[in-house]
Parts: structure tokens; sequence; C-alpha cells
């Protein structure tokens, strides 16, 4: 096989989230690696904004849509930049990332056509998907099990599975613990402190959490719930609180920057949604010694052992009260499971060991 000298990470997605934080952190280390870096951004994007003041990447901006792969002057752009970069490897982000720049770059002879799915939703078995998957890709990156479950979900022989790898996100945990942290929300006397954190929408299912705080109240120990986050749901939510008599023990904080503070606010972490794909904030809250109540679907359970690290229960507010209960009364409890959360992290979650399995991934 000829050696891997380029690689190139195409994300054309306009605003900043978690596979966007995944292809620039790779890149840089792919670049730190001694690997020619090329990283294709969508115009105007947040990623393109970001890699721009970066040395040593090289910045291709195309303006591309969901319907580009029918767009033969679009495409014709792709295939000369693969071709001009000598691109050996392309990492592709989104769906319409693998109909364009997977298309693009089997024109263009790449050898190494990669797409690293995050989201642990299923893909439709439709013939363009069955064309992509077959014929254009040659390997398919998940980030969990349930990821590659869904993937495969309608249609078990989409891709082959020897072509499937399974590389976790990588969390820099020698790069969290540097940053300098204080408490966020200055702590009463006498009371434990249980913090969540994600996006205010259906599927991250802090309505649940706060069911859960209800119930709690008169049975636990003094306690307060931090809820981290913005979305579509959170007058819904604030409303709920005051109904629920939640006033005095539910603070709701908006979107945090400096989540190392936030999780230094805490004596617990909840994470009540339905669905993950990965559940970074939970490597977060595990790396700072926080013992974790969740929920057990999905890809949780591939993050947060059971009784190990953390308390996994049924998506209802019953069990997640009886969960959190039993950490609010036993601080033995929540230590050990906060250092054996950090061991976990630190033994399958580091960013080092996960690139280093990237880079295996790329060179097979």
């Amino acid at each position: 096989m000829q050696p891997l000298t380029t690689v190139c990470f195409f994300n054309t997605n306009m605003p900043w989230g978690g596979g966007e934080h995944w292809h620039l952190q790779n890149a840089l280390l792919a670049r730190d690696a001694g690997l020619r870096v090329c990283v294709v951004a969508g115009s105007g994007s947040e990623l393109a904004r970001r890699a721009a003041g970066q040395p040593g990447i090289q910045l291709y901006t195309p303006t591309l849509g969901p319907l580009s792969f029918l767009n033969p002057i679009a495409m014709a752009g792709l295939v000369r930049f693969f071709r001009r970069e000598q691109v050996d490897a392309v990492l592709l982000c989104l769906p319409r990332d693998v109909k364009a720049g997977g298309v693009a770059a089997r024109l263009a002879g790449v050898r190494d056509i990669i797409y690293r799915r995050g989201i642990a939703v299923p893909v439709r078995d439709r013939l363009l998907n069955r064309l992509l998957y077959r014929h254009v890709l040659t390997k398919l990156i998940v980030n969990s099990e349930e990821t590659r479950r869904c993937v495969l979900q309608h249609n078990p022989t989409l891709i082959p599975a020897a072509r499937i790898h399974l590389i976790h996100n990588g969390f820099d945990v020698a790069e969290f613990d540097a940053r300098h942290s204080t408490p966020l929300i200055p702590r009463r006397p006498g009371e434990l402190v249980i913090g969540t954190a994600g996006r205010l929408t259906p599927q991250k299912g802090q309505h649940l959490l706060l069911e859960a705080a209800a119930l709690l109240q008169g049975k636990a120990p003094p306690f307060r719930v931090l809820v981290a986050g913005c979305g579509d749901l959170e007058q819904e939510l604030k409303s709920q609180a005051r109904a629920l008599g939640l006033e005095d023990c539910v603070q709701f904080l908006g979107f945090v920057k400096d989540m190392k503070s936030f999780h230094a606010s805490l004596d617990i972490f909840a994470l009540p949604s339905l669905w993950e794909g990965f559940g970074f904030v939970l490597t977060e809250a595990m790396t700072m010694r926080l013992p974790v109540a969740a929920f057990s679907v999905s890809s949780v359970p591939e993050v947060v052992e059971h009784e190990k690290t953390g308390l996994l229960c049924p998506p209802n507010a019953q069990s997640l009260a009886e969960n959190l209960l039993r950490l609010l009364q036993d601080e033995n409890l929540r230590k050990r499971l906060g250092e054996h959360g950090r061991e976990r992290v630190q033994e399958r979650f580091d960013l080092h060991h996960t690139f280093a399995a990237l880079l295996a991934c790329l060179r097979s």
C-alpha cells in the first residue's frame, strides 16, 4: 500500500458542534503527526473561521448545499481540489458531504473515502444510500456501537462489517486538567448540587429530571439542580419547574461556556437524555470525578459503567429519582464512582488513544 501523505477533513456544516470540534481537533493532531492536512469547510462557517488561523492547514471553502452533488460546476471544483492537493484519504462529516465530497473524491481517484458518522440515527434503505455506502465509501467510522447498530438497522448489508471502524470520541484529559476553574455558583451550607448540561430539547429529557427532583423533595438531603443550556424548551421547562414547586431548588443557567467551572459546582452529574450518539459531556463530568446518574439508553452504557462509574436506569423519572437519592445519601458511593469514572476516561476515551485508532484506520 502507498504511504499516507495527505488527509482531508471535509465538513460543510455551518454552526459549530461536536462534529466540527472532532474534525478540527483531529486535523490539528494529524498535522502535528507529520501529515499534510487539508480542511474543506462551508464558506462562512465557524469551522472555516477557526481553521483559517491554524498554521499548516490548507483550507478550501466552497459553497455547497444538499444538492451540490447534482451541480456539475460544484463537483468539478471539488475534483480539481482533490487532484491538486493529491489527497490520499478524505474524512466526511455529513450525509450531504458523502454525496458531494465522496463522489468527487471517487472521481478524483482518492483511494480512501471515509464517512465518520457521529449520530445514532438510522440510515434509510434507499438506492442512493446503498450506492454510496457500497461503491463510494471505502470505510465507515462510528463513534459508538449504538451508532453502528443504527446505521445497519434498516439494511444489515448496507456496508460490509469489515469496513466499519469503531472509534470513540476523544477527550483531551491533559488539556482539560490544565484549565483554570472556579465554581460558577456559590454553594449553600449543607446543600448537594446536581447538574445537567445540554440543549433544551425533547431528546435531552430535562423534563424527566425536573419530575425526579419533585419526587425527591422531602426525602433527600438538601439539594439544588443546575441546568446548563438553552433551546426551544426553555420557557416550557421553566414553567414546569414552577408548577412542580421547584423554584427554590432548580436554577437555569442558560448557555455555559466554561464547562469545567460548571462541573466544579457539582456533586452529581445527571444526564436524562433519551438517546445520545456518544455523550461527550459525560466524559467531561467523569474526568472531574463526578458520579453520573443517567438512563440506560443508546450509547450511554458504553461510556458509563453501571455501578462502577455511575448509576443507570430505565428512562423514567421514578427510577432516576431512586438513583439520585442513593447518590445524595451516600458520600462514599459518590467518591468511588467518581474515581472509577476518571480512570475509565483515561483508559478508553483519552484523545491520544482515539487519535492513534484513527491513524491506524487511515493507514489500514
